[in-house]
C-alpha cells in the first residue's frame, strides 16, 4: 500500500476561488501547471479563464471531473507529494488494544487532552494547540486515519481528524507542549501519542472545547 505525504502551505478549506479572485496560492497553482505545461500565461496569482481552462486539462489527465474548480482533490494531486510505501501486518499478527468505547476530550484553556472510557477518564496529557492566528478549530469530530511514523514535525504518530487537515500528532520540539504553537493542529509528546494511538480507532470521537 502506497501513502501520499503532503506538507500544504494553505489549509484546504481556503481552496474555494470564483472567477478573477486573487489568492497567493493561485500562483502556486499556476505555477505547478506551467511546470506540467498545461499553462503558458504568466503567474498572476488570480483565477482568470487561462488558470481554469489549464486546471480543467489536468483534472482530465488525473482522471478527475474536468469541472475546473480547484477542489481539495485536485490540489493534493496537483502538489509534488512524498511517496511512502507500507506493509500491512497480517491481521493474525495484530493485537487490539484499543478500547472498547474510547473517546477524547481536548481542553483548550488548559492544554489537556483526556482519553476517555465511556465516562471513565483513562489518560490525561498536556498538548500544543493553534496559535491565535490559526487556531484549533473548536467541535465535535472523529478519528479519520491512523499513521504511523509520519516523520519531521508530525513526530511519530499522526491521527487525522475528520475536518480539513487537523490532526493529533506527535512532535519534534516537546519544548513546546502546553503552548499556543502550532497551525491547529494538537501536537503531543511522542511518547504519549503512541500510548493514545493504540488506544483509539478510526471513528474513535473527539470533543474540542474552549
Amino acid at each position: 500500500m502506497k501513502i501520499r505525504i503532503l506538507y500544504l502551505s494553505h489549509l484546504l478549506r481556503d481552496n474555494n476561488f470564483a472567477d478573477h479572485v486573487c489568492h497567493p496560492l493561485i500562483g502556486r497553482i499556476q505555477e505547478l501547471l506551467l511546470n506540467r505545461n498545461l499553462y503558458n500565461g504568466p503567474i498572476t496569482n488570480t483565477y482568470d479563464s487561462a488558470t481554469v481552462q489549464a486546471v480543467t486539462l489536468f483534472q482530465e489527465d488525473e482522471h478527475l471531473p474536468p469541472t475546473g474548480i480547484l477542489d481539495g482533490i485536485t490540489y493534493c494531486r496537483l502538489e509534488p507529494a512524498a511517496i511512502r510505501q507500507l506493509t500491512p501486518l497480517p491481521s493474525k499478527k495484530r493485537a487490539d488494544f484499543t478500547l472498547p468505547r474510547a473517546n477524547i476530550l481536548i481542553t483548550k484553556a488548559t492544554r489537556q487532552l483526556t482519553l476517555f472510557n465511556g465516562n471513565i477518564p483513562i489518560h490525561h496529557y498536556p498538548v500544543g494547540i493553534g496559535k491565535i492566528s490559526t487556531p484549533t478549530p473548536v467541535g465535535d469530530y472523529s478519528i479519520a486515519l491512523k499513521f504511523m511514523n509520519p516523520g519531521g514535525m508530525l513526530g511519530t504518530r499522526w491521527l487525522g481528524l475528520n475536518y480539513d487537515s487537523y490532526g493529533i500528532h506527535g512532535t519534534s520540539q516537546p519544548w513546546l507542549i502546553g503552548t499556543m504553537v502550532s497551525h491547529g493542529c494538537i501536537r503531543m509528546h511522542n511518547s504519549n501519542v503512541e500510548e493514545l494511538f493504540a488506544l483509539v480507532k478510526v471513528g474513535t470521537p473527539v470533543y474540542i472545547r474552549n
